[in-house]
């Protein structure tokens, strides 16, 4: 007699184990296809009908890639294999595992977990002759859950929920910080927004948050900050172009950069447009904005789109899809009063919002990105005027991507004059978080130089 193969039970979107499923499958592109977190989950939940699933599989993708080092381990340790079979697996598993790690303030109950999981297993046909192993590794860890964090925190994956490599380097560059900046990286980030000032002041701002009850503060000249994240939709103002989500460092680019009305202004590198929009929040100017895709330009586009009727009109957009180094492909020969550079970069101070970056860069990137944001300085400079100003933006905390890389331009340029700017703002986790409030920024680095009158 054949062997009777039953039909795996059809999960629905309104399940826990159809968005577990759905997360671990996000994971395994992440770090076994190299696709960003957004990437992979635009790629698995095309098809998924409801809001709530969406959210979910959001939500738990973000958490298992930030409590991915813990995962990992435990699934090493608690099924004794290294690597289980279908390879897939080992991003459930890790998933699992990182929702049961935290058994004071618990996502989901111990017991919900592991009856999710192993009915997600039960529920795909890749999983289904794991579901035994699932049940089994899971309710192991239960039974003597002090015991196995006590033997996986002795692997520092589990110590930080960062690569080894990443962890090392950030104690060699930051030593007397790396400790916070790893605690930050854990945690999620706040809500700041930008206030466009053409329409309303931060203050007035603020206190119509206050008013419709969601508690915010002003944290910088346009930034405010809420004490707990809203969708945008939520935003007074967001659809008329008052606001926009933008960390309080980031928005410190274009502050730097400072246009004037009438300038002629260069973005380099400006996808996905938050800089760009505060540039022409702050001045009337013409602006040449620049990426190498045209997907990513046209996230700029429509980001400048909703800002557009707050604008007084005396402002001239241009979008131009080039590579900022290929100077042939795209320059006029017009020489610019400012150019933004925010250079290609590891990301390695924006993690708490892109968990996927630790796990997707690799140690010869910093080196490799090194090379290609001295190119784009370089020719970037030959299209600054005498007198004009080049600001060098980076959202790293690594020093190649830093001081070292300003330095050299500074060695390479002898009609570069090194202006006042903030050098590095770090992402330092908040001692003691100001009455909810969380205002610790992502990490960037600022150089700002003038070019000579005599060159």
């Amino acid at each position: 007699m054949k062997p009777v193969h039953s039909t795996p039970p059809k999960l629905t979107e309104a399940s826990l184990a159809f968005a577990l499923l759905k997360a671990a499958a996000v994971m395994t592109r992440v770090l076994r296809e190299g696709r960003s977190l957004d990437q992979a989950l635009a790629a698995e939940t095309k098809g998924v009908k409801t809001p709530q699933a969406l959210g979910a599989i959001q939500d738990l993708a973000y958490f298992g890639m930030r409590n991915l080092g813990r995962g990992q381990v435990l699934t090493r340790l608690i099924s004794g294999k290294a690597l289980l079979n279908p390879e897939p697996l080992n991003e459930l598993m890790a998933l699992g595992f990182g929702l049961l790690w935290d058994d004071k303030n618990p996502k989901y109950p111990a017991h919900t977990v592991v009856d999710q999981m192993v009915y997600a297993c039960t529920g795909s046909e890749q999983f289904a002759r794991a579901k035994g192993l699932a049940n089994a590794c899971l309710r192991n860890f239960l039974r003597d859950s002090n015991t196995w964090r006590t033997k996986a925190f002795e692997d520092p994956l589990a110590q930080h929920n960062l690569p080894v490599w990443w962890i090392e380097k950030l104690k060699a560059s930051h030593p007397q910080h790396w400790e916070t900046m790893v605690a930050q990286a854990q945690s999620h980030p706040p809500l700041v927004v930008r206030v466009n000032t053409r329409s309303i002041s931060a203050p007035a701002y603020a206190e119509q948050l206050n008013a419709a009850g969601m508690e915010a503060r002003v944290i910088g000249q346009q930034a405010v900050l809420l004490a707990k994240p809203v969708p945008v939709s939520a935003l007074p103002g967001f659809d008329l172009g008052q606001v926009s989500v933008q960390d309080s460092a980031a928005q410190l680019a274009s502050q730097l950069l400072n246009p004037q009305n009438g300038q002629r202004i260069l973005d380099a590198c400006a996808a996905p447009g938050g800089k760009t929009g505060h540039l022409l929040e702050l001045a009337d100017i013409e602006l040449v904005a620049l990426d190498s895709s045209p997907q990513r330009l046209g996230r700029v586009e429509d980001n400048i789109r909703r800002i557009a009727p707050t604008l007084n009109g005396q402002w001239d957009l241009r979008l131009k899809v080039a590579q900022a180094e290929l100077l042939d492909t795209w320059w006029d020969g017009v020489p610019f009063d400012g150019i933004l550079a925010d250079v290609p970069c590891t990301g390695s101070g924006v993690v708490r919002r892109h968990p996927d970056i630790p796990w997707l860069r690799r140690p010869d990137d910093i080196a490799k990105l090194s090379q290609i944001q001295h190119k784009i300085l370089n020719a970037l400079w030959s299209t600054l005027k005498p007198g004009g100003t080049l600001l060098l933006v980076t959202c790293s905390i690594f020093p190649e991507e830093g001081p070292l890389l300003a330095n050299a331009f500074l060695d390479n340029h002898s009609d570069a004059l090194a202006q006042t700017a903030p050098g590095w703002v770090l992402p330092v986790a908040a001692a003691n978080p100001d009455q909810g409030f969380d205002a610790s920024p992502d990490g960037f680095f600022y150089a700002k130089f003038e070019k000579s009158l005599t060159s």
